[in-house]
C-alpha cells in the first residue's frame, strides 16, 4: 500500500502510486492505513480511538433518562386527563428501564444504546 502524504496528513490510500506534484509524496504504508492517518517524523500513525469511560457512560445514560423524565408521569398517558394523551408510554418505560440498566452498572466502552421510541399521541 502507498499513502498520498501532504505535510503530516494521509490524503490518499492506493495500491500503486501515480504521479503527483509537489509538495506530495508517495510513502509505503500499512496495510490498514487510512486517510485518518498521520505521518510525522517519518513514522505512520494511527487515530487514537476514544474509549469512553464508565463514567461518561454513566454521565450519556444519566441525560438520556432526564430527556424522557416526563414520559414517566401518570396522567401523560391517561385519555382521561391529557388531551392528546401519550399513548406509548410502555415503550418509553422499556426504554428507560434499558437505559437506567447502563446507568446504574456502568461499563467502559462504546456502547449501543437503546432507540428512544417516536411519541404517539393520541387526541380523544
Amino acid at each position: 500500500m502507498k499513502a498520498l502524504i501532504l505535510d503530516t496528513q494521509v490524503c490518499q490510500v492506493e495500491t500503486e502510486s501515480f504521479p503527483v506534484a509537489e509538495p506530495l509524496v508517495w510513502i509505503e504504508c500499512p496495510a490498514d492505513c487510512t486517510t485518518e492517518w498521520t505521518y510525522v517524523d517519518g513514522v505512520f500513525v494511527a487515530p487514537v480511538v476514544y474509549v469512553p469511560t464508565a463514567s461518561d457512560n454513566k454521565t450519556t445514560a444519566s441525560g438520556l433518562l432526564s430527556a424522557t423524565d416526563w414520559t414517566t408521569i401518570a396522567d401523560v398517558s391517561n385519555p382521561q386527563t391529557a388531551n392528546p394523551y401519550l399513548a406509548n408510554q410502555a415503550e418509553f418505560i422499556a426504554y428507560r428501564n434499558a437505559v437506567r440498566n447502563m446507568a446504574v452498572y456502568p461499563v467502559e466502552g462504546n456502547l449501543t444504546w437503546p432507540t428512544v421510541p417516536t411519541e404517539n399521541w393520541v387526541k380523544v
